[in-house]
């Protein structure tokens, strides 16, 4: 891992720790949440695309990131999988959806829509984040939600032996 990458995986990994505390208090707005899970999981492609290049100032880091895990096997071998492993490939695909709403939770990407950060419309705002109840919020409470967060977890634990 070289240093930018660290960097970026070092503030990535405190974004996350800003998400379980957030998530974990009940009487707090879910923007809030959303929002630094947004960052960190932006952070954290942005650290694996630090590999090879510079990092691009894009939002949309954590879809390519995820699929980029997909034939990554010193990523597989760090999660308990082996080899040409199905359901790790599968454990991605059923990522990625989750992951593309996630991403464009950034207001960059969001334009008038939902954001956790600012008030929507930009003109004229009629929505504040913290009024609003975020449609995937509600996925992070089933099944596959908290499948994807307990995957991102493990993916920051061990993130520093396959970046």
């Amino acid at each position: 891992m070289n240093e930018t990458q660290r960097l970026f995986l070092a503030q990535a990994r405190s974004a996350f720790e800003v998400f379980e505390l957030l998530r974990s208090g009940s009487l707090l707005h879910h923007c809030h949440a959303l929002h630094y899970l947004q960052m960190a999981t932006e952070l954290l492609g942005k650290a694996s695309s630090a590999k090879n290049a510079d990092v691009k100032p894009s939002h949309k880091a954590l879809v390519s990131f995820l699929r980029s895990l997909s034939t990554n096997p010193a990523a597989q071998k760090q999660l308990g999988y082996s080899g040409q492993n199905e359901s790790w490939k599968h454990t991605i695909r059923k990522s990625i959806p989750l992951a593309n709403e996630l991403q464009m939770l950034a207001p960059a990407l969001a334009g008038d829509g939902p954001n956790p950060e600012y008030p929507w419309p930009l003109v004229s705002p009629k929505v504040a984040p913290c009024e609003f109840d975020f449609p995937i919020w509600k996925q992070f409470q089933d099944t596959s939600g908290r499948a994807f967060v307990a995957l991102l977890r493990k993916l920051f634990s061990v993130a520093h032996e396959y970046l």
